[in-house]
């Protein structure tokens, strides 16, 4: 028999689904999962104090009617995945979502952070001001997303040092349902010992945090990222027009910020700087990217190039609405074929399958959305009259947005026709290809005319080779030959 709560605390804001289970059970006098959760499995999975629980289906199911709490409510409002979502790439948001309503198994590798030393050198922290102003506003305290977030340590609300959780302890309370006022939670924190000169750039690192985790934007593209940084850097005289970095300058710049900032925790991976090179992370957000990267070396190179976060957020170009033509000149982009419109004549199964079809989705990420066959997706879409074709114009619209969005972010650098997406656009989107690159594009430096740059640098070169010649005649004995072996 599948368990069903009776009950279940409304969530706060900013509060983590561990906070929100830890109010439940100690509201039913318990203070583990396997008591709170009986007969639920997967309650380890989806109750422990970690950036991404998994089995929120199976929690979801379990919650009594009338919750207002979803899959995508909870996603989204109670766990770490918004922060790390604008730098990831969409195939990693979709898959991050699935994982997290299942099992959640691979997860962690699939998004890279078991690959950064970040993760090992965050703990769970909390703010002593905090607990006292939920308690008095709320009557009780409880766990912020804001405060769990690598690089944060202090709260960005009230400007102060954090407390850090004794890691040992924590791991070993795992399966405990805590939260952050309790007095064996209380007893194993130690304040974090943080300079005064390093409050002000900490207080700043937390606010930017603060607002890629509000943020709720997903997939951001990591060229049009990129050259908000680089352009930046070049304003700066860290790179020149042309987008070459001047490492030694970059590497005293980023000397300078981390100077200002504590040699512990994240910092002290991340400050790295050897022999006038920046590190190495550094260079790889500033030249083309090929992985995702953290969003504390984002939010930590924005705020060491003086870059708003609202900027880098919300300063993606868009993508321009036009009508495509030849050979696809018979699909409309204004006009969505809609035959039958969720709803109207159709049960709630196969409405939940045609709104995701008119949204562009394919078969298998509908299938995983709303956990059924793909075979079941493609019977539903062919039982309404004309569905295929209208399903076929959505996808193709949105594969047109993505390919006119990368166009545009790589024509900011390249040439039209190494940018990506050119041969796709040149067969299905020629007009608007035209009318993108009939002028050069304003972000990226001319060329100068070679013949006259390569006259230049012979004649430039000449008098360099005959001043050197002159330097050697005048020099006094004669001459010495160096052989190889030598």
């Amino acid at each position: 028999m599948q368990l069903k709560l009776h009950f279940f605390p409304a969530a706060f804001p900013d509060e983590t689904l561990h906070s929100v289970i830890s109010r439940y059970a100690r509201l039913c006098g318990v203070r583990n999962c396997q008591a709170a959760f009986a007969g639920l499995k997967s309650a380890a999975a989806f109750s422990q104090n970690v950036a991404f629980p998994s089995h929120l289906g199976d929690f979801v199911d379990a919650l009594p009617s009338g919750t207002e709490l979803s899959v995508a409510e909870v996603l989204m409002r109670h766990t770490l995945l918004p922060y790390y979502a604008p730098f990831l790439r969409v195939s990693q948001v979709e898959h991050a979502r699935t994982l997290m309503t299942a099992d959640g198994k691979g997860l962690m590798l699939k998004l890279g952070v078991n690959a950064s030393r970040i993760g090992f050198a965050s703990r769970v922290r909390l703010c002593p001001e905090c607990i006292a102003q939920d308690q008095a506003q709320r009557g009780v305290a409880y766990w912020h997303r804001v405060h769990m977030l690598p690089g944060v340590l202090v709260c960005p609300h009230h400007g102060t040092s954090l407390r850090i959780v004794d890691p040992r302890w924590s791991s070993r309370s795992s399966r405990q349902l805590n939260l952050p006022s309790d007095e064996n939670v209380q007893a194993h924190t130690v304040l974090l010992d943080t300079p005064l000169r390093c409050m002000p750039p900490l207080h700043e690192i937390a606010l930017r945090s603060l607002q890629v985790l509000e943020s709720e934007v997903t997939a951001l593209s990591a060229e049009a990222v990129r050259f908000t940084l680089l352009h930046r850097a070049t304003q700066l005289n860290l790179a020149s027009d042309n987008h070459r970095l001047h490492l030694h300058m970059l590497a005293q710049h980023m000397a300078d910020f981390f100077a200002a900032l504590p040699r512990e925790w994240e910092f002290s991976i991340l400050g790295d700087v050897r022999a006038g090179t920046p590190a190495s992370w550094v260079t790889k957000l500033l030249r083309t990217p090929i992985t995702s990267h953290h969003p504390l070396k984002y939010i930590l190179l924005a705020g060491a190039l003086g870059v708003e976060m609202v900027s880098l957020l919300h300063g993606q170009c868009p993508v321009k609405q036009a009508v495509a033509c030849d050979p696809k000149a018979h699909i409309r982009l204004h006009a969505r074929l809609s035959p039958v419109m969720p709803g109207e004549g159709l049960d709630c199964s196969s409405a939940a399958v045609w709104e995701h079809a008119l949204e562009g989705a394919d078969a298998k990420k509908i299938a995983a959305v709303l956990g059924v066959s793909s075979a079941y997706v493609y019977r539903h879409i062919r039982n309404v009259p004309g569905g295929q074709d209208a399903w076929r114009e959505a996808r193709f619209h949105i594969e047109l947005c993505a390919r006119r969005a990368a166009f545009e972010a790589d024509y900011r650098l390249y040439k039209a026709h190494a940018c990506r997406g050119y041969a796709w656009l040149y067969r299905h989107d020629r007009q608007w290809l035209s009318e993108s690159t009939a002028n050069p594009s304003p972000h990226r430096t001319p060329r100068l005319n070679s013949a006259e740059m390569f006259a230049a640098l012979d004649a430039r070169l000449a008098g360099e080779v005959r001043q050197c010649a002159d330097t050697l005649y005048a020099l006094a004995g004669k001459p010495v030959r160096i052989s190889r072996t030598r």
